[in-house]
């Protein structure tokens, strides 16, 4: 491998979750470890801007419908002029661009990134892209590789995990002042005790299904509030819901929060309820690694983390008994689920810190280039 690496990255997204934060973050690894990251990004999108910030070369690139052949020409001479070692497409627009753009430049290694579990369609230029134009697919979860191999062909040989890495503080806050700064925050007394989701407020995300799992043990667990950290198109039916479910004082959101380590640091448990479309979301070992037990639900990569009963617990989807039976688990048994926490810091410092992801990456970036060194 080249001891200094040309890498491309496409991102169509204007939003800010948790593909956009996997997509920057490995760029300022790679950076860090002395290659040549650039990131190509509508100039409108929170990946832009926050990539600029942290002083990365971006290129800007509409990625639209309407834009989409002006792209393509405007790509494919970007391409040409500079020859990246490798280019990783991530969105949907950027991939069908961008993969089509490199048709033929002799890109060492033509990665398509998969950051979702909903199907990919069997649509003719699907197929083309999976099977034809990408020398790897990267995704985070075994459900997308198969259903890759089973609806559009592709060889599972070239479908590769790379599980998103996290990149912790130096220093984590201790439990008792991330406890303490959650109190002053929302102003309540010194009893106060956390349950919570750190997510954005989208209807998959199965917010809904959690504030009634809760809203059922909170007589029992009288001192405990459920936070909810992130933002979204769900906010107003969620406040809405609260209001119906009488818990305006037990329920709280906070909006969008940069940093998450304190909340996950104050947390007796954290949930994930996601009921589709999820393959290992980095809130699940952030949490880990915190050590604040974990939920999840039994959908896309989740199990992946995961394994119930051994470092967290597993729900089903869309259940809000099954949600409220897991808290119950977490809650009555802290010497149980202390076990549980030890297990999942471990599966989380062994395999999902941003030093495993980025080695991981440029091991398959060199069988990439071996292969296609190889003289036929």
């Amino acid at each position: 491998m080249k001891s200094k690496l040309k890498i491309v990255h496409t991102e169509s997204h204007r939003s800010w979750g948790g593909q956009e934060i996997r997509v920057l973050n490995e760029c300022l690894w790679m950076k860090d470890r002395g290659h040549y990251p650039l990131l190509v990004a509508p100039p409108k999108s929170q990946i832009f801007s926050r990539a600029s910030d942290a002083g990365l070369t971006v290129i800007p690139m509409t990625f639209n419908n309407l834009t989409m052949v002006a792209d393509l020409i405007r790509f494919r001479k970007f391409l040409k002029s500079i020859i990246p070692d490798v280019l990783n497409t991530h969105g949907n627009m950027d991939a069908k661009v961008g993969l089509f753009a490199a048709r033929g430049l002799n890109i060492p290694c033509v990665i398509r990134s998969r950051h979702h579990t909903h199907p990919v369609s069997d649509a003719w230029h699907n197929k083309w892209m999976y099977n034809h134009l990408s020398d790897y697919i990267f995704t985070a979860a075994s459900c997308v590789s198969d259903q890759l191999a089973r609806d559009l062909g592709v060889d599972p040989s070239r479908v590769k995990m790379v599980p998103t890495g996290i990149t912790p503080p130096k220093v984590l806050p201790t439990r008792k002042d991330a406890l303490e700064g959650l109190r002053r925050e929302l102003n309540l007394d010194q009893n106060a005790r956390f349950i919570g989701s750190v997510a954005m407020l989208r209807l998959w995300k199965g917010h809904r299904y959690l504030l009634d799992g809760f809203a059922t043990i909170s007589e029992r667990f009288n001192h405990h509030h459920l936070v909810i950290v992130g933002d979204g198109d769900e906010m107003g039916a969620l406040l809405a819901q609260r209001q119906r479910l009488g818990l305006t004082s037990r329920i709280h959101f906070t909006g969008f929060r940069d940093d998450p380590w304190p909340y996950f640091c104050a947390f007796d448990l954290k949930v994930l309820a996601s009921t589709k479309n999820e393959l290992v979301s980095q809130v699940l070992p952030q949490a880990m690694y915190a050590q604040c037990p974990v939920i999840g639900t039994r959908v896309g990569g989740i199990p992946d983390l995961i394994e119930d009963g051994v470092n967290g617990l597993l729900a089903e989807p869309e259940d809000a008994g099954s949600l409220a039976d897991a808290m119950v688990r977490t809650l009555i048994a802290p010497d149980t689920t202390q076990d549980r926490v030890k297990r999942a810091l471990t599966v989380v410092t062994e395999g999902f810190l941003m030093d495993a992801m980025g080695e991981r990456t440029l091991e398959l970036y060199d069988r990439a280039f071996d292969k296609k060194n190889q003289i036929p």
